[in-house]
């Protein structure tokens, strides 16, 4: 093993971060629990955590069974005893066992039949295999101090963070929660390939406590050794030597720097195959691509395309709780039975952003082409921001097919609008797609006007007209929810579509667009745009 500390920091947040160790030198305290337990009114928040070795026994771990491993690599001197024979001190448990000792405390393990075990922070659910929670409190006068996770990698990432505080790492306080006689903290791994919990070698951790907002590697990872960074799309997952792309259009490359000739698997999904150039021997399915390679380097490219069509809709959320809408079903459905290369969804998937409603979504995402979200306002609040960043990715991205340049933005999050760098990105994606001749497409949650007498669910004013100056400056086309009707037509000159009819309850009679529907988009070779609306009984 090797001690690696990396600056790489392709991330959508940036929380606090971890220099992650190898083995681990032998166990020198000889501390043991204070009478009475942890004084915690004598230590300031996050001090129980940062000298929690020597306040704790470190001489004897309760470990859970096939969690063995574990302790003999962070504490290779101590006496292992089960699990079940623990009353305090310290403990390395399966979320399995953790749940019912955590019962009722400020951090806990909870279950959901979609994504398995969850980590409970003071109400807020965080999904993975990834996350650890390392806590420590009093319990009948003892000492406690537990290191668990929703898996074994997550019980592994607290465990190493926690040795990094011992060895003198910092920590950020605003990320500890101290309630009466408990302190803890919630982590987060990236890197731990093989999912065991411990830093192996051709592995390299980032390792980060987080309070709300989980910290995201998009693009890059050290896989068998090997630094792979990936273009047009984001790596959702790493499994051993195979590395999982969520592709975000059609134009996807990988460079492995520094190589080693490992070879690796490359699984690219979202993707449509049908319009793809393909290096011989790749394995395909409706909406992936698989790759095993040892090169250095690759790109999947789209073929040259002319007339195609595109499948949109939008606002498919229920109007509460977790039930998906039974419309919704049937426009997935008809969507799926029709012809179009790829679908736009314009946002508001779920309610309110819980981890519940996205379960009951997930389980119904069956699509049988690649489909790109503009995200919105009722999906990317809470604790539903970090599942939308897991399964979708950034929500600021850009491909190209046929002579169409996609343009998809989140004008949800500063006051309906755009930030100074979104505006900034925006216009040299504009100038991309007119160099290359291409018509842009702009796909957001909210339009930038709302086209009804006296309607107001748009973008805040000064950013909708912004945006409507340049569409009209370089031709776009805009594609738009948010309003739970059908309508299209032009403002200022600009052509625009609003189809928020997938699921939510309509804001319209059926004669001023209020019916269900999704909208069949004929992107022609001249930079026309046939637009034609699927209605879809309820």
């Amino acid at each position: 093993m090797k001690k690696v500390v990396f600056g790489i920091l392709l991330i959508f947040i940036v929380v606090a971060s971890g220099c992650i160790g190898g083995e681990r030198p032998a166990e020198t305290s000889t501390a043991g629990p204070q009478a009475g337990g942890i004084d915690f009114e004598s230590l300031e928040k996050g001090q129980v955590l940062t000298q929690w070795k020597s306040l704790a026994d470190v001489s004897k771990v309760y470990v859970s069974e096939g969690y063995e491993d574990l302790a003999k690599h962070y504490f290779p001197d101590a006496q292992i005893l089960p699990a079940s024979q623990y009353d305090g001190g310290v403990a390395i448990l399966s979320p399995q066992d953790a749940r019912a000792l955590l019962k009722g405390k400020p951090i806990l393990i909870t279950v959901n039949d979609y994504f398995g075990y969850i980590v409970y922070r003071l109400g807020v659910k965080f999904v993975g295999k990834d996350k650890g929670s390392f806590v420590a409190f009093n319990d009948d006068g003892k000492a406690h101090f537990v290191f668990t996770g929703t898996s074994k990698a997550g019980a592994g990432a607290a465990l190493e963070y926690a040795l990094e505080l011992a060895e003198g790492g910092e920590i950020n306080p605003e990320d500890v929660i101290r309630s009466g006689e408990f302190e803890g903290i919630v982590v987060k791994v990236i890197g731990d390939n093989n999912w065991n919990g411990i830093p192996d070698e051709g592995e390299h951790w980032y390792l980060s406590s987080f309070r709300a907002r989980e910290p995201f590697i998009y693009y890059w990872r050290i896989v068998e050794g090997e630094n792979v960074t990936v273009k047009g799309g984001f790596i959702r997952l790493v499994n051993g030597s195979t590395v999982y792309i969520h592709a975000l259009g059609f134009n996807v490359s990988v460079d492995v720097r520094d190589g080693t000739g490992a070879t690796l698997t490359y699984v690219i999904e979202n993707t449509n195959p049908a319009v793809l150039n393909l290096p011989e021997g790749a394995e395909i399915g409706d909406t992936w691509v698989k790759i095993t390679t040892s090169e250095d380097s690759f790109s999947i490219t789209p073929k040259e395309v002319g007339e195609y069509v595109v499948l949109a809709f939008g606002d498919h959320r229920p109007g509460g709780g977790t039930e998906v809408p039974e419309v919704f079903l049937r426009i997935r459905d008809k969507i799926n039975a029709d012809d179009g290369i790829f679908i736009i969804d314009g946002g508001d998937l779920i309610y309110s952003g819980r981890v519940d409603e996205w379960a009951a979504l997930l389980r119904e995402w069956k699509w049988n082409k690649p489909i790109f979200i503009a995200v919105g306002n009722h999906e990317y609040i809470g604790e539903g921001i970090n599942v939308y960043h897991m399964f979708f990715g950034p929500t600021d991205y850009s491909f190209a097919l046929g002579g169409y340049h996609y343009i998809f933005m989140n004008d949800i999050r500063n006051d309906y609008g755009l930030s100074d760098e979104q505006w900034s990105w925006l216009q040299k994606e504009l100038e991309r797609a007119r160099a290359a001749g291409r018509r842009p497409v702009i796909v957001m949650h909210a339009p930038p006007v709302d086209p009804r007498p006296g309607g107001d669910h748009s973008m805040n004013p000064a950013d909708g007209q912004k945006l409507l100056g340049l569409m009209k400056e370089y031709n776009a086309f805009g594609i738009f929810s948010h309003i739970h009707i059908y309508w299209y037509g032009e403002e200022d000159g600009v052509q625009m579509l609003i189809t928020g009819g997938g699921g939510a309850s309509l804001y319209a009679p059926l004669d001023q667009g209020g019916f269900y529907h999704y909208v069949r988009l004929g992107m022609m070779p001249d930079g026309k745009i046939n637009v034609e609306p699927v209605k879809v009984e309820s």
